[in-house]
C-alpha cells in the first residue's frame, strides 16, 4: 500500500510548451490538490498575493551566477541566479534527468506537494519547468546554505548550543505544520535544513515524505518502508527500520530530529561509520547517539596533545559542556518507544527551546563567521530547451495521472 497520495499534475505544476520555456499560467496562484485527484483537506492552499514577483518558466529570465551546492547524489546542481526582470537573486535547482537515479515520480510529487504548502519555515518553490535535459526548480535563495554546509565550512566540531536551539525551534514549527496536514517528513537532517538571510531555519527534502491520508481516511500508522532511503538510514527511527506489523507514525520524525540535533552538535553524522545491521541493533537496543561533551568521556581525562585535526575536534568535545536541557531534549526525542516521545506541539515548551526567548543573541550573530553566497563570478550561459526531454518529462506526468 502506498502512503503517498496518488497525485496527477495539473498545468500549474509544470508547463507544457514543447518548444521553449514559456510560462502558460500565473505561478503565484496554485491549484488545489483536489484538481489533481488528491484530498484538498490534506494540504491547504497558498493564497494568491498580487504583490508577489512573477517568476517566469523561461530559462532566459535567469542569469546563472555560481554553483552553490549539489544534491540527489550529484544529479542536482543548485546555482545562485539573478531573476533578470526583477533583479532579485534566486536559487535554481537543476536536476539532470540523465544522471538522476531517483524515482522521478517522487521528484514530481515533491514539486506538487511543496507548491501546495505555505509556511515560513518550509522551502517554497516559485515555479518549475524543463530546459534541455534538466528540470529547473526556482526557489528563494538561502544565503547561508544548509546546516551541513555551515558545519563543514566553519564548525567542524559542531554548532554552538544556542544556534542548535534556534534551528530546532524553527524546524519544530515546520514539522507541526506538515504533521497537522497528514504528512510525515522522513528525512529530517542537516543537509535538508537551510538558513535564510533573515536567520530563519527552513526545512526542505519533501521528496521523502508520505501522506497518512488515503481514500479520505486518516491512518494512525503506516507500514511502507521509504523508497530511496539508503542515504537516510542514520536518521530513521527504530520502528521505521524494523518494518514490523506495528508500523510507524509522525513520531518517527521526532526521532530523526533527535539524531539531527546530535549531528548539529557533534559536526558528524551519527552511525556514519557503522554497517547498517550494527546501526539497527544499536537503535533497537536503545543506544542512541548523544551530544558529545566532557561528560561523554572519562572524568578527569586530559586532552591529547597533537596537531591531528581529528584529535583537535575530540579535544573540543572534552573541553565543552552542553546544558542539562539540551541533553534532556535529545534524550526525549531519541526514546526508543514512540509512545514515550513528545509530539511537535509539546517540544517548544522544553527548556532547551525556551532559552531562545531569553537572549538578545540571534542565529545570525552566532553564524557571523560564515560567508553568505554573494559576490560570486558569473557562469557562462548555454541553456536551450530541448523538445525531446520536455516530452520525456510530460509523458511521465501523464503516467502519474493515469
Amino acid at each position: 500500500m502506498s502512503c503517498l497520495p496518488d497525485c496527477s499534475f495539473s498545468k500549474s505544476t509544470i508547463d507544457t510548451d514543447s518548444s521553449v520555456c514559456q510560462p502558460t499560467h500565473d505561478e503565484s496562484s496554485y491549484q488545489p490538490l483536489s484538481e489533481a485527484s488528491c484530498l484538498s483537506e490534506a494540504i491547504p492552499l497558498l493564497p494568491k498575493d498580487s504583490t508577489m514577483i512573477k517568476y517566469e518558466s523561461d530559462a532566459h529570465h535567469y542569469e546563472l551566477l555560481s554553483i552553490i551546492g549539489k544534491g540527489m547524489i550529484q544529479a542536482a546542481v543548485i546555482s545562485l541566479a539573478r531573476h533578470v526582470p526583477s533583479g532579485q537573486h534566486v536559487a535554481v535547482k537543476r536536476i539532470n534527468l540523465e544522471k538522476c537515479n531517483h524515482d522521478l515520480t517522487y521528484m514530481q510529487r515533491e514539486i506538487l506537494v511543496t507548491k501546495q504548502l505555505h509556511h515560513k519555515n518550509l522551502l517554497p518553490y516559485f515555479c518549475s519547468f524543463v530546459c534541455d535535459n534538466e528540470v529547473w526548480v526556482i526557489m528563494p535563495i538561502m544565503v547561508y546554505g544548509s546546516a551541513q554546509d555551515i558545519i563543514k565550512s566553519r564548525f567542524s566540531a559542531g554548532l554552538p548550543e544556542l544556534a542548535i536551539a534556534f534551528i530546532m525551534k524553527d524546524i519544530l514549527s515546520a514539522l507541526e505544520y506538515i504533521h497537522k496536514r497528514g504528512l510525515i517528513h522522513r528525512s529530517v537532517k542537516a543537509s535538508h535544513i537551510l538558513v535564510s538571510g533573515s536567520g530563519k531555519a527552513i526545512l526542505s527534502g519533501l521528496r521523502y515524505s508520505c501522506n497518512v491520508i488515503e481514500d479520505g481516511r486518516w491512518h494512525q500508522t503506516i507500514h511502507q518502508f521509504p523508497s530511496d532511503s539508503g542515504s537516510n538510514l542514520s536518521w530513521l527511527s527504530p520502528e521505521v527500520l524494523e518494518q514490523n506489523l506495528l508500523g510507524y507514525n509522525y513520531k518517527s520524525d521526532i526521532y530523526s530530529l533527535g539524531v539531527c540535533s546530535c549531528e548539529l552538535a557533534n559536526g558528524v553524522v551519527p552511525y556514519a561509520d557503522m554497517p547498517p545491521t550494527q546501526m539497527l541493533l544499536e537503535k533497537l537496543q536503545g543506544y542512541p547517539p548523544v551530544p558529545l561533551d566532557a561528560r561523554s568521556y572519562d572524568v578527569g581525562e586530559e586532552p591529547t596533545e597533537t596537531g591531528n585535526e581529528h584529535v583537535s575536534v575530540e579535544n573540543t568535545y572534552k573541553s565543552r559542556w552542553f546544558s542539562e536541557a539540551f541533553h534532556s531534549f535529545t534524550s526525549l526525542c531519541l526514546e526508543k518507544d514512540p509512545l514515550r516521545r513528545p509530539i511537535t506541539s509539546q517540544l517548544p515548551q522544553h527548556a532547551f527551546i525556551k532559552q531562545c526567548k531569553k537572549t538578545s543573541t540571534t542565529l545570525l550573530d552566532l553564524l557571523a563567521t560564515v560567508t553568505p553566497h554573494v559576490d560570486v563570478p558569473s557562469l557562462p550561459r548555454e541553456r536551450v530547451c530541448s523538445q525531446y526531454h520536455w516530452k520525456k518529462w510530460t509523458a511521465m506526468t501523464r503516467t502519474l495521472s493515469g
